[in-house]
């Protein structure tokens, strides 16, 4: 269970990297904590405290990087990211597994002469994946989660923007850890834009030396929305690029498995799952879950507990318009997916004739 923690300390320890043994055996502490082993918990930070002679470990020993302007934290620490099941196309699996082989395998790869870095970039849509990913490789990898916040990275004043990334390349150096540049477009800009002011030109040079030289030792991972604003000399600096699709009927399928415990789906038939799952075609991962979520807490707020065909296909069509629709669009769009009239009078408590008149229109707004 502790085999990653327990092998980068004995491979730190073979390094004299005392930094790197501290930083590890203290996460290590915290897993042991976590799963109740209050007393290896306790053995190790005893260790530490009386071995570091008053060297801090991780977060004492090398203080998050601070906005000279703001005063605020640039980077946000998960030191023990939660380890959960990604359900994503099995290509894309594949290839964030061999990403993390190559990382395992680092030693291997230099003795065998291999030029390779540890850079993952991933892009697509917003909602499908890219950040769970970054959480799930720390996870897998038994590392900290090191993300720069865009908010407070990029500042007014001049020249300060490029201080900031050095200043969280130079951090993430200096422990073990994963280091996550999400929104990576608001700093890798093409520089040809004609948009964009010459700071922000610079600072792309800034990240690109900072990367270079980062990536041979540490773990970086960039995610973006908008790939096409990234500069041509961005890609080049990434071992490994993956594309986050949205999800296809597969991927939805097992979403559309994982209700709350307390959800009873029993009333919906095979082929009216069937219909749901084309109703999801086309939305984000992140889509799908808040669809799930925001009917499953209606449910639990109205006391109730078996979600309806009718139910769900209603949450669908209201998540696809945000609201802006009329009680004509939905009675269509309802019937048009398959359910009965007769459930539709139930659920909106319209009359027959009326629901008629609404199901005779055109084309379904949201199909």
């Amino acid at each position: 269970m502790y085999y990653s923690e327990i092998s980068k300390i004995i491979e730190a320890g073979l390094e004299r990297d005392q930094d790197k043994v501290a930083s590890f055996a203290k996460l290590l502490a915290q897993k042991l904590e976590a799963d109740g082993e209050t007393r290896g918990s306790t053995r190790i930070a005893t260790i530490l405290e009386r071995k570091s002679k008053g060297r801090a470990v991780t977060d004492s020993i090398v203080p998050p990087p601070m906005d000279q302007e703001s005063r605020m934290s640039i980077v946000d620490i998960d030191y023990a990211p939660e380890k959960t099941e990604l359900i994503l196309a099995p290509a894309v699996e594949a290839k964030l597994n061999d990403f993390m082989l190559t990382i395992r395998n680092k030693t291997k790869m230099e003795a065998a002469g291999l030029e390779f870095n540890m850079s993952l970039l991933l892009y697509g849509y917003p909602g499908c994946g890219k950040t769970s990913a970054a959480k799930y490789i720390a996870s897998q990898m038994g590392l900290p989660l090191v993300v720069a916040r865009l908010d407070t990275l990029i500042s007014s004043l001049l020249g300060s923007t490029s201080k900031n990334i050095h200043k969280i390349f130079e951090y993430a150096k200096k422990q073990p850890c994963v280091l996550f540049l999400d929104e990576f477009d608001a700093i890798a800009k093409a520089r040809d834009d004609q948009h964009e002011l010459g700071e922000l030109k610079r600072v792309v040079n800034s990240l690109l030396q900072n990367m270079d030289e980062y990536c041979q030792n540490g773990i970086l991972i960039a995610a973006t929305n908008h790939d096409e604003l990234l500069d041509r000399a961005i890609w080049r600096r990434f071992q490994t690029v993956i594309e986050m699709p949205r999800p296809g009927l597969p991927e939805i399928h097992r979403m559309i498995e994982r209700w709350p415990e307390f959800v009873d789906t029993s009333c919906i038939k095979p082929t009216q799952w069937k219909k749901i799952e084309a109703c999801f075609e086309g939305l984000s991962y992140s889509d799908i879950k808040n669809i799930m979520n925001n009917k499953s807490k209606k449910l639990l707020l109205e006391n109730r507990t078996q979600l309806g065909y009718c139910d769900l296909i209603a949450e669908i069509f209201e998540f696809k318009n945000h609201g802006a629709y009329s009680e004509k669009d939905i009675v269509r769009y309802m019937v048009n997916a398959g359910v009965t009239k007769k459930a539709v009078e139930e659920y909106f408590g319209l009359s027959r004739r009326k629901v008629d008149s609404y199901a005779s229109g055109g084309e379904l707004i949201g199909q």
